[in-house]
């Protein structure tokens, strides 16, 4: 196989991975309410995905999930959105551990 047809494969088996993933993150969104264990599943499965293909987790989904208990997070049912210190502070209901993410203060 020649090269670049090898590299136009490998871009659209990214590009279905990832669709994959935005997909389901939306259904782990509508199934935390009603059955968190079937969002928790699909979380990891994001991840299968994402190691399998070797492609990083796009960066809103990456931040919905627990970085320790990679359970779905949702704010005001199982997790905790807090400003400080220029920060933003996101706690786990589930495992009660804290994520923390920079962002800029307006001078």
């Amino acid at each position: 196989m020649p090269k670049a047809a090898r590299k136009q494969q490998k871009n659209l088996i990214q590009n279905i991975a990832v669709q994959r993933m935005w997909r389901l993150f939306e259904l782990a969104k509508a199934e935390l309410p009603e059955n968190p264990e079937r969002s928790r599943h699909y979380v990891q499965l994001i991840r299968n995905i994402s190691m399998r293909n070797r492609i990083s987790i796009p960066g809103e989904i990456k931040r919905r999930i627990c970085k320790h208990c990679y359970a779905f997070l949702m704010p005001g049912h199982n997790a905790r959105y807090r400003l400080r210190d220029g920060f933003i502070v996101i706690s786990c209901g589930h495992c009660g551990k804290e994520m923390r993410y920079p962002y800029k203060k307006l001078k």
